[in-house]
């Protein structure tokens, strides 16, 4: 049936899609992934999400499942809801989140990388968005967040042709945001900016990407009102105090420990 496997290592949240080479994305699975994300360890300052080593990263929504939901009362709808809700949950989280793309990123899969704020891939990488030769389309999230990163004209072409792209094409498209280097996989790469970004400060970090959002959602003026708003309410915090005083004195900035002195606890 397949299973998320989740490790914290060094500050960061790992979340692997474990289910045989193709790393197919199930209800369960992604039930499991909604229950992670809603209680992520507060030692992690990062999420990274990857399929097995040697292994695909996620080739979509299992079909098989689909087809056997056509025929039942609530039809595929069940597991359509608890997949979105695996996606949005993990779009919504205030940390930042990288999808480490090894192998194929097919239909969910595309989508699930989609959902996380940064994307690296490995040189075998390949994205497709394959929905409608099935008669469907990419209902998870892919409509909304796919256009945003390649624009309106190139998602629409893959949606309505399930045409396949390589990693190179992803990247001068804008869905990808690195491409690992040659003999390097996606995973590695990915895991050594999202320590970098684990040791970062976690509000600033929440604001910039709800503000980014708003840049997309709101008109011009009130996405420049929230953005100040959030600038003055985060003026005084706790990590922004101690990142000005590592400045002066010339030393990194200790964030973790700055919110220790506010929560009681090093996260």
């Amino acid at each position: 049936m397949g299973e998320i496997r989740a490790a914290v290592e060094d500050g960061v949240l790992v979340l692997r899609l474990c289910n045989g080479g193709a790393n197919a994305l199930t209800p369960d699975m992604a039930a499991r992934l909604t229950e992670i994300l809603a209680d992520v360890p507060s030692q992690a300052g990062a999420v990274l999400v990857a399929g097995t080593r040697g292994g695909a990263f996620c080739a979509g929504s299992d079909i098989r499942e689909l087809a056997r939901l056509q025929d039942t009362p609530d039809g595929p709808a069940s597991m359509l809801r608890t997949e979105s809700a695996a996606l949005r949950t993990l779009a919504s989280l205030p940390l930042p989140t990288i999808a480490a793309v090894d192998g194929v990123a097919f239909g969910g899969g595309m989508e699930l990388a989609a959902a996380c704020d940064i994307v690296i891939a490995g040189e075998n990488a390949r994205f497709c968005l394959p929905e409608i030769r099935l008669g469907v389309f990419p209902g998870l999230g892919g409509t909304v967040w796919i256009p945003r990163r390649i624009g309106y004209s190139r998602a629409l072409e893959m949606m309505l042709t399930g045409q396949e792209i390589d990693a190179g094409t992803a990247h001068r498209w804008n869905f990808v945001n690195r491409l690992a280097a040659s003999g390097s996989s996606a995973e590695d790469e990915a895991l050594g900016l999202a320590r970098a970004l684990a040791t970062g400060p976690r509000e600033a970090v929440a604001m910039i990407r709800q503000s980014l959002r708003d840049a997309l959602d709101l008109d011009e003026a009130a996405a420049l009102d929230s953005a100040l708003d959030r600038a003055i309410a985060l003026g005084r915090s706790p990590e922004s105090r101690e990142g000005l005083r590592a400045f002066l004195v010339r030393e990194a900035p200790d964030y973790a420990a700055a919110r220790a002195r506010t929560t009681g606890r090093i996260a």
